[in-house]
């Protein structure tokens, strides 16, 4: 992979999480009804906190996306960050004293935010609405972990991952499950 995209190497220790949320992110896509004119595009948002060793308390997801789940001809991506903007802030909570619940607000600012889609976030919408990779680069997304390249078949020219590297985001290239990736796009690839 070239473009600043760098591909993910074994030797990293959160190499299965990364894995199992681009599965989950996967998983998703399948959920997307197929249309003409968009992919089908899974994604998961998930709050990584770099303090802590263990992979169970490193990661928690935020939210879970894919192509035009909520109305408006929505992305997988901008899902995600839909559903992130309507989490409680962190700290709103209005919960007994003591009970065990689990923190669904929306994540404390020193941790990172981690995005995984199937496919490379959109640099042109032919619909008129923003790009998912300008609304990444805005959200404060640090790190996009990519399934594949988005095919031309729709724009020309795709430059979501050279927007994003641009402008100080790690991408990352999950290699493996390109077919996975595309397979939920075979109506129009």
């Amino acid at each position: 992979m070239s473009h600043g995209m760098t591909t993910l190497s074994e030797n990293d220790p959160d190499a299965s999480s990364h894995v199992q949320f681009m599965k989950l992110a996967i998983d998703q896509a399948n959920l997307s009804i197929p249309v003409q004119s968009g992919y089908c595009v899974g994604a998961v948002l998930v709050q990584l906190d770099p303090h802590r060793t263990n992979p169970e308390d490193r990661f928690r997801i935020l939210a879970t996306g894919y192509s035009r789940e909520l109305p408006g001809n929505t992305h997988a991506e901008e899902c995600c960050l839909l559903k992130l903007a309507q989490l409680p802030q962190s700290g709103q909570h209005d919960h007994p004293q003591g009970a065990e619940y689990e923190d669904m607000s929306a994540p404390h600012p020193s941790k990172e935010l981690v995005m995984y889609s199937t496919m490379e976030p959109c640099s042109t919408r032919l619909s008129g609405n923003r790009p998912c990779s300008d609304r990444l680069i805005e959200s404060g997304v640090r790190t996009v972990y990519v399934g594949v390249r988005e095919p031309d078949h729709f724009v020309q020219e795709v430059v979501g991952v050279e927007n994003m590297v641009e402008h100080g985001m790690r991408v990352v290239h999950i290699p493996g499950y390109e077919a996975e990736c595309l397979a939920p796009n075979r109506h129009v690839l």
